[in-house]
């Protein structure tokens, strides 16, 4: 994850574009992190509400959001999204949503 992001940005330092290499840097400081959340949960919606330049493509946008998941979500082995609340089994995560649906199964 963040790995197209980071080549775009060496892409366009080798290619002496810093004006665009700085906007792509400056992300953190721009878009709020509700907003890198709804990235996260993959809301194309969120392309309207920013304001940034055209050449700035989704792919490009969920690449650097995925690279900045919270310090204190983890991604669940079962459902695979972003969580807070869960368990540590076997070395893996588990949320709390798809733990009580493995505890109801018994």
């Amino acid at each position: 994850m963040g790995e197209a992001f980071e080549q775009k940005v060496l892409e366009l330092t080798k290619h002496g574009e810093m004006k665009k290499a700085a906007c792509l840097k400056s992300l953190d400081n721009t878009i709020l992190p509700s907003y890198v959340k709804r990235i996260q949960q993959n809301d194309r919606s969120v392309m309207k509400e920013l304001i940034l330049p055209k050449w700035v493509t989704w792919e490009l946008l969920f690449d650097w959001a995925a690279s900045k998941e919270s310090a204190s979500a983890k991604r669940c082995a079962l459902c695979e999204e972003l969580q807070e609340v869960g368990i540590d089994f076997n070395n893996k995560f588990v949320c709390d949503q798809c733990f009580l649906k493995m505890k109801n199964m018994q």
